[in-house]
Parts: structure tokens; C-alpha cells; sequence
């Protein structure tokens, strides 16, 4: 942190406590029982181990171990176990996580669609190491448990989901950097490459992003999804998360596809998944989806049906109590779940706790030394407001209204619902940060702040009875900002919108704030707080808003780093990872159409596909400083088909493939100001926008700093996929004719024939 903002840190934070596996797991290999035994020998794989290991476990306490809240195996010194511990964007509450001393807060970095606006893919693996360091401290102290059910990389789907704050955004490619970079980081470091730090679980497989809309909620939904969307658009982030971040977890999720509930479905769980991916980890249903696949989706006809339809298809673990001992008991006495299949689904949780060094000498591993001296570091308060610094995106700057000129005396009137925001700026899945630095206790730094928040009911803002001394503020006032925007009583896990407008009459006030600042000649802006779509074409179009800031949802540092931009001690460097859609979209597309492709009146979803207006477009973001753009090696013109080809299959995954050209760009800072650019490859396929072929889709990007009146060379890479594209099957083909390679306004073309 800068000395400009001194946080409120709690002081319990620098109590130092041994580490260990402290109360919440005690390591059965250290019995002289079992010492000697096969499971403790670190000489064998993990098969051999998990597999012995199973085969001394009684079948009475095997029907306790296939729940989150897994009964031990006292017969072999195995404790009890909490599964389901979280960590979205910092460890978070859930039934496996306990915040006390010594671990009262844990860093609260910015929720994940507000990081994935830094187009950082560095910046991804950072967080990752730093959250996945604080999870395995929380859990050596007994604090938590060492399998945390972290990322969600399902795809921004529509605009109205609740949870679509919580994923990196709309683009596949870009969700598939997210969950490679978050999870390989968050899994293991340089340390030890023998013992994963701490387990992450990739969800929610998939075509998940419906809570409760339209009379239909997600423990209800089927998702009627084609192969061609489910290949390119859906499923995409999963294969990269399996195939190239290694995650040793998985879950499926509530909704079926097509007709098949997804923690049933053989054919993505273990013919794709464990098949084709080769996934070498545990499969966890979300929490209470096996119950749903008997009661809501009505898949089959009895509970012991359902239990077996579920661990047959490849899942490992109810989170939840449906497979409780009773009810396993009884499918296995009918004869409908197989001895085998439990024995299989304990091996692979084993094998996770296994790789965790759970059943190894602690001595010897690093990730078993971490303690409370790792968690809420300096160096982990730094890189949270690091990450709300680049996520922070400039939508609008007018006549070069920011940044405000500072000085001493200066006056600032922060209007808005928003304006001392502290837990709101965390999203959801948050944990219990250490401090909240709010927007108002940021700005104090740079002046006398006075604060009205306008809607006297908050968010909601239905009551203007404040509107008039919000109004009078400006009088006082040097420069006005404006905070509006929603938040978790607005959008929400189990909570969808209907309105992407601007809730009750925030828009009204917005407009008599910003009339006014201009009548009076002095510099406005309005700040947004939010996770998926606002309609703000008003505020775009507005002579009197001549700058938007786009923060989601920013972290425990999140005022600090908007006040950093606002006065231009940090120039934005963020683009959109979602399209900004107007409330027409909202109105006319339906919420449970998981279509992805234009088709008649049906505008499709997404920058690749949508052929309707916008209010601000994916990757649109400003900056202070300008940046130019020339080529310093252009694509090759022309690929022979068959050489393509034969790159795409080298890889066992499509997505792996190699590369087969470059792009170089030269990028010069001509402006005043020291800043980021976020350089990003769009290429466009032969016919494009046509035949369901994208309009356009995100090859390959790099974020670059510049200093002003600097250049930086940027190299860019497009693999065999890159110019593939999903047939109605669901096969990639490289597809013929002439491909257009873009970065910003320069363009070129290469022609495969």
C-alpha cells in the first residue's frame, strides 16, 4: 500500500503459531499400525497406494467417506474430513473455512470478473500463488480443509446471471487462460513438485449460468445446448483447466444438458473428462445435485437409482447428505450401486489427499510448513490493490476530464449509494478481509470530502427524499464523483436480474447531479459498481458525464485504487471481458435460451456472435496516455491446408495445439503519461458472422507497460486451433479461405488453401 491510505489491519494478524496439520487432520502414517504398511510406502504410485489403502477400509466406514463431511476410518487412524472449503478470489467462508485467531482475515482480492478486466494472464498466476499460500496455511493451522472449490470458469453467458460476476467473462479463450494460469499457481509452486499446495476444483461442468429466471430455477433447468455451441463456446475453459492447468478437481453441476443431469452424465465425466482429457482427480456434485437428479429432474425413479446413475457416470463425492449410509446401504443391497463403483470413487478422493501429502512426512514437505506468517502479507495487500488498479476500466473520458488536478484545499462531493462502500466491494464468495478501504476513506487522501449518499434506501434508491441535499453538495464542491451502480441484493448466487438497468431512480439522480456539476462548470464522474451488464447508454450519450469508470466489484483495496485513478497516481489500463448490453437485449432474448448463434430474430450472445447494439463493446477500455500501433512483422500470407491440419492433430487436445503463425506489433506510448496496454490478436474466419461462423474471436493477447514516449515490441501467437472452428457436430475444422488477423486498427490477412 502507498502511505497515503493506512488500513485498519487486525493486529492478530502478526501472531505467529506453529504449522502443522494442526487439529483438522492428523496423518494416519504416522501410527505405528499402519506405518508399514503399502498406503504409507512413498516409494509406490498413488494407485498402488489409494488402492491398498481402500481395500483395508471397512465397507461400514467406506458408506461415511462419499459426502463433503466424510466420515473417518478409525479402524485406520483416517480423521474425518471437510470437502468443501472455498476460495474465489481469496479464502472465503463455507463449511470448511473458520476465521479466528490466528487467522482472523484472509487477502481479499477484487472479485474475478473485475481481475480478468486486467487482461494479465501473469497477474492470474500471481493471485493464484498467493491465494492458493494463504488456503494451505489456513489449512495446516486447522482453519480449513485442502480442497477448495476454486475457479468458476463457466463463460459470462447472458448478462443477467447472478454469478456471472464471480467467472473471468464472456470470451472462451480468455476463461481458459484464467483457469490455466489461477490453478496451475494456486495448485503448485518451483518448492515441491511432488505434493500439490492445495487442491482446486474447476467449476461448474457445465452449461451452468441460470439461477432462477423465467419460472425456472437451476436445480430445474435443462440446458438445451448444441454440439457446435457446447465444443466452441461452453467448453472451451474446461479443457484447459483439466488438460493444461491440472486441476485435480471438478464438479458437475445442477442443470442437465439436454435432457441428462450433469453429475449422470457418463459421457462427459468419464468418456471426455477422465477419457479424452485425462483427468487424474476427484469429481464433487454441487451441493445437493445428486438429490436433484431423483427429486427435481426426476432422471430416475428411485433414490437408489439415483445414487447409482451419479457414482457410475464418474462422481466421487455428494456434497451434500443424499448418499448417506442409509440410502448407499440400500442400492447396494438391491443390487443397482456396485461395490466396485465405490471403491473406484474412494480411490480417486485418496489419491487427492495423497498428492496433498496427507499420508506423507510433513517434515519433509514445504507446503506442510506454511503458516499464519504467510497470510495478509504486505506483499499480498500490495498485489490485491495491484489487481484493482489494472481491472479499474475507463468506459468514458470526455475533453480529457480525468484525472482530476489535485491540490491541497481541493473539495470533493462523493455522491451515490456506493460512495463508502466496503463489503460491497468484495462480490460474493468473499471471506473476511483484513481491512475495506472504501472509496470515501480513499479520497480523504486527496482532499475534503464530503459524502451524500443520494438514495436515502441505498441501492434500491426508490426513496428521493435525499436527492435534494445530494444536489446541494455540488455547490461545495471542486470536482463531483458519482458512485451507483448494484450489488448482492441485486445479483447473486440463487438471485438473476430481469433489469440491467440502473435500479429505482439512481439514473434520475445521476442526471440532476451531473447537470448541475456542468451548469456550474465543475468536473464530474460517474464511478460504476457492478458485476455484470448496466444499461448506461444515458450516462454514455450525456454531454454532462464526460467520464465512466467501470470497477465491478474491486476487493479490500478497492476505494484506494479508484481514488489512485481518479487523480491519476494510476493511469486504467482494464478492458471489458463482457459486452455491455442495452435493456433491449434484456427484454427480448430469453434468460433460458442457451443459444450462442444469431438465428432470425434471435440476435446471439457474446462479441463473437451478437449482431445487436451495444452500449459499450468487449475489450473497450481507455486510457490517459494514447498508444500507436505499427507492424513489425505481419502473419504469413498463406498456409498450405493439409499443414494446419496436421498441427491440430499433433496435440491430443484441440486446444494444445501448436502454433503455426506470428503477428509482431511495435507499440508506442505518445502520450503524457507512463501505462499499460492490454495488446489483443482478434482474428476473423472466412465468412465471418455468416453460416455460424464468429464474427470475431480473441487469439491471443499480452498485457505491456510502456513509459511515455517508449515502445515495446509485442509478439503474438496463433496455434492450429486458432484457425479451427467447431462444425454442428462438434468437431474442429480447419476451415479454408482467407482468415483476417486484427490488433486494434491494423490488419492483415492469411489465406489457407
Amino acid at each position: 500500500l502507498t502511505p497515503k491510505i493506512l488500513p485498519r489491519m487486525a493486529a492478530t494478524l502478526l501472531v505467529l503459531a506453529a504449522p502443522g496439520f494442526a487439529s483438522a487432520w492428523t496423518n494416519p502414517c504416522e501410527s505405528h499400525a499402519n506405518s508399514d504398511l503399502p498406503f504409507c510406502d512413498m516409494s509406490l504410485s498413488l494407485d498402488k497406494r489409494a488402492t491398498d489403502l481402500v481395500g483395508r477400509i471397512s465397507d461400514y466406514e467406506k458408506l461415511g467417506m462419499l459426502v463433503n463431511t466424510a466420515e473417518g476410518a478409525p479402524s485406520l487412524k483416517i480423521p474425518a474430513y471437510e470437502w468443501w472449503s472455498e476460495a474465489l478470489h481469496g479464502v472465503g467462508d463455507s463449511p470448511g473455512v473458520h476465521f479466528g485467531d490466528p487467522v482472523p482475515a484472509a487477502t481479499s482480492f477484487p472479485q474475478v470478473q473485475t481481475t480478468s478486466m486486467s487482461w494479465n494472464a501473469t497477474l492470474f498466476g500471481l493471485i493464484g500463488t498467493t491465494i492458493g499460500t494463504e488456503a494451505r496455511a489456513f489449512a495446516n493451522l486447522g482453519h480449513a480443509g485442502f480442497t477448495f472449490w476454486t475457479p468458476n470458469i463457466n463463460i459470462f453467458r447472458d448478462p443477467r446471471w447472478g454469478r456471472g460476476q464471480e467467472t473471468p467473462g464472456e470470451d472462451p479463450t480468455l476463461n481458459g487462460v484464467y483457469a490455466t494460469e489461477f490453478v496451475t499457481h494456486f495448485q503448485q509452486g518451483p518448492e515441491d513438485k511432488n505434493h500439490l499446495r492445495a487442491s482446486a476444483c474447476c467449476k461448474h461442468f457445465e452449461e451452468y449460468s441460470l439461477e432462477d429466471a423465467e419460472g425456472v430455477d437451476r436445480f430445474h433447468f435443462d440446458a438445451i445446448v448444441s454440439q457446435q455451441d457446447m465444443q466452441d463456446s461452453y467448453r472451451p475453459a474446461f479443457e484447459a483447466c483439466v488438460s493444461m492447468g491440472h486441476a485435480s478437481g471438478l464438479m458437475c453441476s445442477y442443470n442437465s444438458i439436454n435432457g441428462v443431469p450433469s453429475c449422470a452424465d457418463y459421457d462427459h465425466l468419464t468418456n471426455l473428462v477422465r477419457g479424452t482429457w485425462d483427468f487424474d482427480g476427484y469429481i464433487t456434485s454441487d451441493c445437493g445435485a445428486v438429490e436433484n437428479v431423483y427429486d427435481t429432474h426426476n432422471y430416475t425413479q428411485t433414490v437408489e437409482e439415483a445414487l447409482n446413475v451419479t457414482f457410475a457416470a464418474g462422481m466421487d463425492l455428494d456434497c451434500g447428505s443424499f448418499a448417506s449410509r442409509k440410502h448407499l446401504n440400500s442400492s447396494l443391497a438391491k443390487g443397482v450401486l456396485k461395490w466396485e463403483t465405490v471403491d473406484r470413487a474412494l480411490v480417486n478422493l485418496v489419491k487427492v489427499q495423497m498428492r496433498l501429502g496427507l499420508f506423507d512426512d510433513e517434515k519433509t514437505q514445504p507446503y506442510a510448513q506454511l503458516g499464519v506468517d504467510v497470510v495478509n502479507t504486505r506483499a499480498h495487500q500490495q498485489l490485491a490493490l495491484e489487481a484493482a488498479r489494472q481491472g479499474i476500466t475507463l468506459l468514458k473520458n470526455n475533453g480529457s476530464n480525468l484525472p482530476f488536478k489535485g491540490g491541497s484545499g481541493i473539495k470533493i462531493a462523493a455522491i451515490g449509494p456506493h460512495g463508502n462502500a466496503t463489503l460491497v466491494m468484495q462480490g460474493n464468495y468473499q471471506g473476511v478481509a483484513p481491512y475495506l478501504i472504501s472509496p470515501l476513506q480513499a479520497l480523504e487522501a486527496y482532499g475534503d470530502v464530503s459524502y451524500n449518499p443520494g438514495c436515502s434506501d441505498s441501492v434500491p434508491c426508490k426513496d428521493d427524499s435525499g436527492f435534494s441535499d445530494a444536489v446541494d453538495a455540488v455547490d461545495n464542491a471542486d470536482v463531483v464523483v458519482m458512485f451507483f451502480g448494484i450489488d448482492q441484493t441485486v445479483e447473486a448466487e440463487s438471485r438473476d436480474r430481469s433489469n440491467i438497468s440502473l435500479p429505482g431512480r439512481q439514473q434520475q439522480l445521476i442526471e440532476i447531479v451531473a447537470k448541475t456539476a456542468t451548469n456550474q462548470g465543475k468536473p464530474c464522474v460517474l464511478v460504476l459498481m457492478a458485476g455484470g451488464s448496466l444499461d448506461v447508454a444515458f450516462a454514455r450519450d450525456s454531454g454532462d458525464v464526460p467520464s465512466i469508470l467501470w470497477t465491478g466489484y474491486p476487493g479490500q483495496s478497492g476505494g484506494q485504487a479508484i481514488a489512485e485513478v481518479l487523480f491519476g497516481d494510476v493511469n486504467p489500463s482494464g478492458k471489458l471481458t463482457q459486452t455491455i448490453y442495452p435493456q433491449s437485449f434484456a427484454n427480448e432474448v430469453s434468460m433460458k435460451d442457451m443459444r450462442m448463434r444469431p438465428n432470425g430474430t434471435f440476435p446471439g450472445r457474446g462479441y463473437r456472435f451478437y449482431t445487436g447494439d451495444v452500449v459499450y463493446p468487449f475489450a473497450h477500455g481507455l486510457s490517459y496516455t494514447s498508444f500507436a500501433y505499427s507492424w513489425a512483422s505481419q502473419p504469413t500470407k498463406a498456409l498450405e491446408l493439409k499443414a494446419v491440419e496436421d498441427r491440430l492433430k499433433m496435440a491430443k487436445f484441440a486446444s494444445a495445439s501448436p502454433e503455426v503463425l506470428s503477428l509482431e506489433v511495435d507499440l508506442q506510448n505518445k502520450g503524457p503519461m507512463d501505462g499499460a496496454e492490454v495488446v489483443i490478436a482478434m482474428i476473423s474466419p472466412p465468412n465471418a458472422g455468416y453460416f455460424g461462423a464468429p464474427k470475431q474471436m480473441v487469439a491471443a493477447f499480452e498485457k505491456v507497460f510502456v513509459k511515455a514516449g517508449g515502445s515495446q515490441r509485442v509478439r503474438l501467437s496463433v496455434s492450429a486451433h486458432d484457425l479451427a472452428l467447431a462444425t454442428e457436430d462438434g468437431e474442429w475444422n480447419v476451415v479454408p479461405g482467407e482468415w483476417t488477423m486484427k490488433v486494434a486498427g491494423l490488419a492483415a490477412t492469411t489465406f489457407i488453401m
